[in-house]
């Protein structure tokens, strides 16, 4: 019976080994460019990478202000399946991660309607306040 056992163990191992895959199935993408500055004494550094699909990153991080606060600013560059170029730029920090793109999704345009009923909403607390001074 320990036979058995052993038998299906090694079948299902070679049943379910990882399989290698062909060299044209792979897509590997090439390195072209790959440049660093090394973290400072501050905990500064930098970076600069170009990939051979079109991808560029770069980033630069130093510190700022009285506390020495590091402060990352970057962008990256790539061009979507569409052709479509997408650029990114950012600035990360004491008040968080600020990206920059035409990409990012932006709030609906306001119709006159609306500001029509903040401005009415804002009248209503005037007057509510007033009132109850």
């Amino acid at each position: 019976m320990k036979f058995v056992v052993l038998m299906a163990c090694c079948v299902v191992c070679v049943v379910g080994r990882p399989r290698p895959h062909d060299d044209h199935e792979v897509d590997y993408v090439p390195i072209l460019l790959d440049e660093r500055t090394p973290i400072d004494e501050l905990g500064g550094y930098g970076f600069k990478i170009q990939t051979g699909d079109g991808l560029t990153w770069a980033e630069t991080a130093s510190p700022s202000g009285d506390d020495n606060e590091i402060v990352r600013v970057g962008q990256y560059r790539f061009t979507h399946p569409d052709g479509t170029p997408h650029l990114l730029t950012y600035t990360a920090g004491k008040f968080g991660f600020r990206p920059v793109s035409d990409h990012l999704p932006t709030p609906h345009p306001l119709e006159p309607w609306h500001i029509e009923q903040i401005e009415f909403a804002k009248r209503q607390k005037e007057a509510e306040e007033s009132e109850e001074a």
